[in-house]
């Protein structure tokens, strides 16, 4: 019979000594000894001031901001809203919206009303010629918007007598902004692409356009 080496049981006890020990060198950092400070990024939390408008004048265009929605702290969301408390019957209009593309973009939220003028992009019979230069207003910060009801006869124009969203736009804060904010403003003026309530490509003049002193302010 051969017998087994004298030292193989020391030499197997060494071994799994060993391996123990390095196993443990490789937990520790995970187990939280590391107390180096960490690199934290917080979001952009964007805030957007619009004074409360006051139904006045009327007709008008104007901005009424939503809820802030606490999943996208960056994004701020208005209405394009056109308060009237008589009928104003159009067929078209236009929207001109300025802002410093540095520290603002627009958003992904883009919705269009689908009760007016038979809705922008909604593939619908009726739908009605839609442009809107979201990429190149990002570069530009000159939002244009044209909405425009189709030719043909079946397809009504819009008549409101109540206040009614024309759209909904996203804004974006793409850094910080420090008090008292960036302007985002609603043009109104001589010249196409401007704030205009349009019937038979005929501006409407008794509505005015307005945009609350829209401010946005941005810190982390």
């Amino acid at each position: 019979m051969t017998l087994p080496p004298p030292d193989s049981g020391r030499r197997f006890a060494s071994l799994s000594a060993a391996a123990a020990a390095l196993l443990l060198a490789l937990l520790l950092p995970a187990c939280g000894g590391d107390d180096r400070p960490e690199n934290r990024i917080k979001p952009i939390q964007a805030t957007l001031a619009i004074d409360l408008f006051q139904n006045a004048p009327d007709p008008a265009v104007y901005f009424l901001k939503d809820p802030k929605d606490a999943r996208f702290p960056d994004l701020e969301t208005v209405q394009v809203r056109l308060y009237t408390t008589g009928p104003v019957n159009f067929d078209a209009y236009t929207l001109e919206i300025h802002f410093d593309p540095t520290v603002v973009q627009i958003g992904d939220v883009f919705e269009f009303n689908p009760g007016l003028l038979g809705g922008c992009f909604g593939g619908t019979t009726c739908e009605p010629f839609c442009l809107v230069n979201t990429s190149q207003a990002n570069a530009t910060g000159t939002l244009l918007v044209g909405v425009s009801k189709r030719p043909d006869a079946f397809c009504p124009p819009a008549s409101i007598a109540t206040d009614t969203m024309l759209l909904r736009i996203g804004f974006i804060a793409q850094s910080t902004i420090a008090p008292p904010g960036s302007r985002i403003e609603i043009i109104e003026g001589p010249g196409d692409g401007d704030c205009e309530i349009l019937n038979n490509l005929v501006e409407d003049p008794t509505v005015d356009c307005v945009d609350g002193n829209a401010s946005m302010t941005a810190t982390r």
